[in-house]
């Protein structure tokens, strides 16, 4: 009869190394804590370095796990290169790599410049590509280590149109193409290509958004009417908190999913089946 191996066992990290981009804070931040709490080292990487490094030490402490912060710039394809190099070099192998760093803007196509698609394209897109692909190279590299696996982060602004988001969606849709097309390619070598599509979360980012738009209000409840309004699009009746989507994420990079690849897994509150 054969043993089947024990839930523990398939949710522990132990042994294994991360990258996190994006992740000072936010779903990234959630992420790292999840994976530095199942026994992972984790690198951080973040334009915010000093954030990253906060953010890395706070982990580090709470878990008793090497956590690591890093300068990066996914727009550079150096900055994901040298990101890549060091996670082998101070956490000694690359098990997973979590493309998180993101960026929103929202406007309606016509008003959308070229530099609010550039720069949406720079990171949502481009850099996902960069990222994978620095990581697929040293995996490739080092083969014969278990749970190899590069997370995707979307949206389900990729999955469904939604007005004044032409850009942001034709990014995070090329993030769906990428994860199908790479996990073809790389399950021969071993390494498991996932995507993780949430909608709305609450994060800092989104709270900074919340109160940008609420010191530009005139009768101070235009936000909070347009947020019961989105609020009612979910089945569930609210957006995500952070760590329901890392958790998602976390499980991804566990042998739980040892049998999934190529897979868009969604973290909507029910949103894509109106």
């Amino acid at each position: 009869m054969t043993t089947l191996p024990t839930l523990s066992d398939l949710v522990s990290l132990k042994g294994r190394t991360a990258v996190v981009t994006g992740a000072a804070r936010g779903i990234g931040y959630c992420t790292a804590a999840r994976l530095a709490e199942a026994g992972a080292s984790v690198l951080i990487g973040d334009r915010n370095v000093e954030g990253a490094n906060e953010s890395a030490a706070r982990l580090a402490k709470q878990y008793g796990a090497k956590v690591i912060g890093a300068d990066l710039d996914v727009r550079e394809v150096g900055s994901v290169e040298a990101l890549a190099d060091r996670a082998v070099r101070d956490l000694g192998a690359l098990d997973i790599w979590i493309n998180n760093a993101g960026v929103f803007r929202g406007e309606p196509l016509v008003e959308t410049t070229d530099d609010d698609w550039t720069a949406m394209y720079e990171v949502n897109l481009r850099g996902v590509f960069f990222g994978s692909r620095a990581a697929a190279r040293r995996m490739i590299a080092a083969p014969g280590r278990p749970g190899r696996v590069i997370v995707n982060i979307a949206s389900v602004a990729g999955v469904r149109g939604r007005v004044s988001l032409g850009a942001y969606s034709a990014t995070k849709a090329g993030v769906l193409g990428l994860t199908r097309s790479s996990s073809m390619e790389l399950v021969q070598h071993g390494i498991r290509v996932l995507c993780v599509t949430p909608s709305m979360a609450e994060t800092p980012g989104v709270a900074e958004m919340r109160a940008a738009a609420r010191s530009k209000e005139t009768d101070g409840n235009t936000v909070a009417a347009m947020e019961k309004a989105l609020r009612a699009t979910f089945p569930m009746g609210r957006a995500a908190e952070a760590d329901e989507v890392a958790r998602v994420v976390f499980f991804c990079t566990t042998d739980m999913a040892a049998f999934m690849t190529g897979s868009n897994v969604l973290v909507d509150g029910g949103l894509t089946t109106r």
